[in-house]
């Protein structure tokens, strides 16, 4: 609803200024009105042109300043600018979602530009919503990171494709941090390996030969309950416990 607000905001305000010089007529003040009312469409035509007049080529200058601020080798997946009812008073902003952060260059009044950014790894979650009217109000697509939140009022297309890649990168970045997790708490549980012989413990890196002949049933008995303690702590998934397993008692096999 806030770029239907704003585009009755600026109504208003037009509709208010009209009125005020209407008033200043009927009560005879016939150059006071005439003069207002030329001042009236005077600002008008400066609005119009100010906003909408060679609008594309400030969006071109626009997108150049974006492309200056990418890094080496960064590659711009997609990206977009304000619908026009979001920035009725004031310049649009511009976003990209590149393969490595999400930028927004917000552009001044009188030019110049700030920009803010965080990337995928900082990235929390991703929204994307359907505004009203959105032909002519877009859409409304949000990236919370870890300490800051963009938020953009691009076409509804552009908004869905960049909403996909976030998730994708969300999901890609959850999986990383997730393995990372798992391979923390081997170490700290004492270092086991798929396909190396299981459970190293120490600092110093210990190598068990293959096929130890010498391995007790009271050995193998411990390590299987070792990987059960690991597979209840969530540190292995029941496909390694399996694979880890077959292999324990594969050995036990060739023992005997």
């Amino acid at each position: 609803m806030t770029g239907i607000f704003n585009i009755f905001k600026l109504i208003s305000s037009w509709l208010g200024i009209l009125i005020i010089i209407i008033l200043l007529w009927q009560v005879g003040y016939i150059g006071v009105a005439t003069l207002g009312f030329f001042i009236f469409l005077i600002s008008i035509c400066l609005y119009y042109y100010l906003v909408f007049i060679n609008s594309e080529d400030r969006l071109k200058k626009a997108y150049t300043k974006l492309y200056d601020t990418l890094m080496k080798d960064e590659a711009i997946i997609e990206k977009g600018i304000d619908k026009r009812p979001f920035a009725l008073f004031s310049r649009r902003q511009v976003f990209a979602v590149t393969n490595s952060r999400i930028i927004r260059l917000n552009r001044g009044l009188l030019g110049g530009f700030q920009m803010r950014d965080f990337q995928w790894k900082d990235l929390k979650d991703a929204q994307v919503s359907e505004n009203v009217l959105p032909s002519i109000c877009g859409s409304t697509l949000t990236f919370k990171g870890n300490w800051m939140r963009i938020e953009v009022f691009p076409d509804l297309e552009i908004a869905s494709k960049s909403y996909k890649h976030a998730q994708q990168e969300e999901q890609a970045w959850e999986e990383k941090r997730r393995i990372r997790e798992m391979e923390e708490k081997r170490a700290q549980a004492g270092g086991i390996m798929i396909g190396q012989s299981p459970l190293s413990s120490g600092s110093s890196q210990t190598l068990i030969e293959n096929n130890d002949i010498s391995k007790s049933t009271i050995d193998i008995a411990d390590e299987l309950l070792k990987l059960k303690e690991l597979l209840d702590q969530g540190v292995l998934s029941d496909v390694e416990f399996q694979e880890m397993k077959a292999k324990i008692l594969s050995r036990t096999t060739q023992n005997f």
